[in-house]
């Protein structure tokens, strides 16, 4: 659920013309191509067609959110009983389909739409639109299941009201949007939830504001326009429109300057300052959009604060954006006790001498240059595709893609400074002050917010649909929908080219095995992540501005390190790959900028090392894994301190080799110009001494062990069961394993959840994994649970486990495991950056290329004997790891 959304982007330029006659229009824009109706009920559906992969992404936006609402997270609650069931299908049905889909739906609550999706393979469209339509009109909300369903989104609730990023954006939205509907609680409170919230009123919701002539459907993926508009006709074509309320009024009441202080759980000082911008209707936006792109560039005097060392890091960062305003903070990060009110000042001090001189006007140029290239962009992810074009159409109404491109070319110099002098006001500002709690004893910070679960407590399965139980009928092995061609440069370099055309854009991914622990000394460690830092700061060639500046004349993007990438038009793939390189070999290494890395990594130091998290890994590795391993090797407090900027250098020399890189580029491009391009720029790279082995190395079957590592803020515990074994990716029982867990532990319809959720609800949430490299593997539960219920829920999990070591499973469960697993293939590989990370992956464990389709017909020949064989061989029940981070059981 996104309720105030923290987005790190500067513009989203996806738009799309909606016409209001059923006649399906066309357009299109390279291979992507779009049609566009309303059906007769007012039902909008615009589709897609995106032939990345053979994958679906569907959004139904209702136009309906917490700005409609009457009390706190009513749309929030509505929302999660939409997963309940309806007339046609139960809850277990909708739950189990979308499992055997692979398992990626979901629904999230916003101030203006409720978004419901599904993502899977395009093959089962009909499955995705009969079960949306199942609860556009005849969904289940009957006091019962909202009786069960409201000890969920207390829970969600619970965890994100602890958290200091809601704790922030809720003081903003209190600040900036005071008596307005943007203020009202999307995610809403134990207190309303408990007491206030209902069937009747939910349903009251429900049968305002949920029907098709509030909806648009957005469909992207490799699907056919006109049969798709065909098929949403077919199954919400008779559903009636309905009159729809007034909207609520909006009035702004001026910002008072004030500040306030809360508790975060990091191991950092976070320092911000909000200010209530625009919104999408004003013809402001776009200026502060492209004003928002300057403040963030490395270019600007923001930014140079980091130089200095003034800040660990500076952001300019968007709020989720309304119709007639939106808002922003300015946010700056320090070590823990560094002077908060002179890291507000510095960052006042440059907001107001850019308002006095103006912004630069080269750098206003380079945000329209860069925003308008980014559009180019937007096929390379279904997924994206389809919730940018959501956000477009359903959320801001715009009238075509073209239409917010040529307000930002619109956008001038003056806009830009207008818009800065007229908003960012600081006597009009509210500034947070997020502290960690006991002065650096950081917390356990693994997301930002709770993330939304729909994961149903569901006390029996229904059988499955015919319709469904004939699209399942039999799993097969998918085709290959990718062809990469593998190369090898004479200097060992490894590239691989996957030619995709859905837009007119190149990206390149690339990956440099190493391990610091087994390639430097005890002494340095924490040299990697400081060398990482450096790159930013210039080349030989060009020193940090004007290298930035050369990035900025193509609009492309490139980060250097041991992981590395670019992206660019296609145009100019070339340039881009000769700054990569210049980056990635040449780096400058100024040593005034590594005295300012390395006093902020030591000033960051303790309060990482206070922090659970670090603690929870320090103790696992120490039980699991024998003295001297590498993975009990970590930087320290002494060893960052110690790092000399020959050390630096040496580990760059050391690990940054050729033979130990693996690239992926997938784009616009053909294998021969990315043979030429890279042979070019990075042919003459070579690396000294024997190629090093990086690969974890075999370790011996762990003991039995059971930790606590306490964490004050948290109520629930994570618990965490991990063994070791010498399991290894390329086994031949990998695929037998593969399956059981896929049925074991993983989704809201696993034997686990069923048995230890659904039947007994002693956990929010439980799961289980196996994961294998080269040498070693390792097996794992978890859960989170309050704390007197850990035993029992272990009780349950150790139950469920040793009978399916014993007797395998059902019939049911195997088939679905094997669905799930091939359903999930091509979900893997519906954006860019999913396929080159899944090549890498490959290429570094010494796997072949096309390894999913060799996988997947081993998965789906599996046996129940083959996996109770599997489960002996390398499941140890009783020489498990516990560890429990949050408070011991009780």
């Amino acid at each position: 659920m996104r309720v105030l959304r923290l987005s790190m982007k500067c513009v989203i330029a996806v738009m799309l013309l909606l016409v209001a006659a059923y006649a399906p229009a066309r357009a299109s824009s390279g291979a992507v191509s779009v049609t566009r109706a309303t059906l007769s009920n007012g039902l909008q559906v615009v589709v897609v067609h995106d032939p990345l992969a053979p994958v679906v992404t569907a959004v139904l936006n209702y136009r309906v959110g917490s700005n409609e609402q009457r009390y706190p997270g009513q749309a929030h609650a509505l929302e999660h009983m939409m997963f309940r069931g309806s007339a046609s299908l139960s809850e277990s049905q909708l739950a189990d389909i979308s499992e055997l889909l692979g398992g990626d739906s979901d629904a999230d609550t916003q101030a203006e739409i409720t978004q419901y999706f599904f993502s899977a393979p395009s093959q089962y469209l009909d499955l995705v639109l009969r079960m949306e339509a199942s609860r556009m009109r005849g969904a289940f909300l009957s006091q019962k299941d909202w009786n069960i369903e409201k000890g969920a989104i207390t829970q969600e609730v619970t965890q994100d009201q602890s958290n200091w990023v809601w704790r922030l954006l809720d003081h903003v939205s209190t600040a900036l949007y005071a008596g307005t509907p943007y203020q009202k609680d999307g995610l809403g409170n134990v207190q309303t939830f408990a007491h206030v919230i209902d069937h009747a009123n939910l349903a009251a919701f429900y049968n305002t504001w949920y029907h098709p002539n509030n909806a648009v459907y957005v469909i992207a993926g490799n699907v056919d326009g006109a049969s798709t508009i065909a098929l949403v006709k077919k199954y919400f074509g008779a559903f009636k429109r309905a009159p729809l309320p007034k909207r609520p009024a909006v009035t702004f009441k001026p910002v008072t300057k004030h500040a306030v202080t809360i508790d975060s759980d990091l191991p950092v000082d976070i320092d911000s300052v909000a200010f209530r911008l625009p919104g999408w209707q004003s013809k402001d936006y776009a200026a502060s959009t492209i004003l928002t792109s300057v403040l963030n560039s490395p270019r600007s005097k923001l930014y140079d604060l980091v130089v200095s060392g003034k800040l660990l890091q500076v952001q300019v960062a968007p709020l989720e954006a309304h119709p007639l305003a939106s808002g922003t903070l300015l946010l700056g990060v320090t070590p823990i006790g560094a002077d908060s009110k002179a890291a507000i000042a510095a960052m006042q001090s440059v907001i107001e001498e850019y308002k006095k001189t103006g912004v630069p006007a080269d750098l206003v140029d380079v945000a329209k240059r860069r925003a308008i290239a980014e559009d180019a962009f937007k096929a390379n992810s279904i997924q994206q595709l389809a919730f940018a074009w959501s956000d477009a159409v359903a959320a801001k109404g715009l009238s075509s893609p073209d239409a917010e491109i040529a307000a930002l070319r619109a956008v001038t110099v003056n806009d830009v400074n207008r818009v800065l002098r007229t908003y960012f006001t600081f006597d009009r500002a509210l500034t947070v002050y997020a502290v960690p709690k006991k002065g650096g004893a950081a917390q356990s910070h693994e997301q930002p917010v709770a993330k939304e679960s729909n994961k149903l407590t569901i006390q029996h399965h229904d059988p499955l649909p015919a319709w469904a139980i004939a699209a399942f009928k039999q799993t097969r092995v998918p085709a290959k929908t990718i062809s990469p061609v593998d190369m090898t440069l004479a200097n060992g370099m490894r590239v691989i080219v996957v030619p995709e055309h859905v837009s007119d854009t190149v990206a390149v991914v690339g990956n440099i095995a190493t391990n610091e622990a087994m390639e430097a000394s005890k002494n340095v460690q924490g040299v990697a992540d400081m060398a990482s830092a450096l790159f930013q700061y210039g080349t030989t060639t060009y020193d940090r501005v004007a290298f930035q500046t050369q990035l900025d004349d193509i609009a492309a993007n490139v980060s250097a390190g041991t992981a590395f990438s670019m992206s660019s038009l296609a145009s100019d793939f070339d340039r881009g790959v000769q700054l990569l390189a210049d980056d990635e070999l040449h780096p400058a290494f100024p040593a005034q900028n590594f005295a300012v890395v390395k006093a902020q990594n030591v000033a960051s130091m303790p309060g990482v090392i206070a922090s659970p998290d670090y603690k929870l890994g320090i103790a696992l590795n120490a039980a699991l894994y024998p003295a001297g391993d590498p993975s009990r090797i970590v930087p320290t407090l002494a060893s960052v301190g110690s790092i000399t900027l020959d050390d630096v250098k040496k580990w760059y020399a050391t690990a940054y080799r050729p033979d130990m890189t693996t690239v992926v580029v997938i784009g616009d491009v053909t294998p021969e110009r990315v043979k030429a391009t890279f042979e070019k720029y990075f042919g003459a790279w070579t690396a000294t001494g024997p190629k090093p082995d990086v690969a974890l190395p075999a370790v011996p079957n762990n003991k039995p062990a059971d930790v606590v590592v306490p964490d004050p803020t948290r109520v629930q515990s994570q618990v965490e069961y991990t063994q070791t074994n010498a399991l290894t990716r390329d086994n031949p029982d990998w695929a037998a394993l593969a399956v059981a867990n896929a049925a074991f532990g993983s989704g809201g319809s696993s034997i686990l959840f069923h048995d230890v959720r659904d039947l007994h609800g002693l956990v929010y949430g439980i799961g289980s994994n196996f994961d294998a490299g080269k040498n070693r593997g390792s097996f794992g539960l978890y859960f989170a649970s309050d704390p007197a219920k850990i035993d029992a829920a272990q009780s349950l999990a150790f139950a469920d486990l040793k009978a399916l070591m014993t007797h395998g499973m059902t019939p049911d469960d195997l088939a679905r495991g094997k669905a799930m697993l091939v359903s999930r293939i091509p979900l893997r590989q519906e954006s860019f950056g999913g396929i080159a990370g899944q090549l890498i992956g490959y290429a570094q464990l010494g796997l072949p290329l096309d390894h999913y389709v060799t996988e997947a017909k081993a998965e789906v020949e599996t046996t129940n004997h083959a996996i109770v064989s599997a489960l002996q061989k390398w499941v140890r029940p009783a020489d498990f790891v516990r560890v429990i981070l949050g408070p011991a059981p009780k």
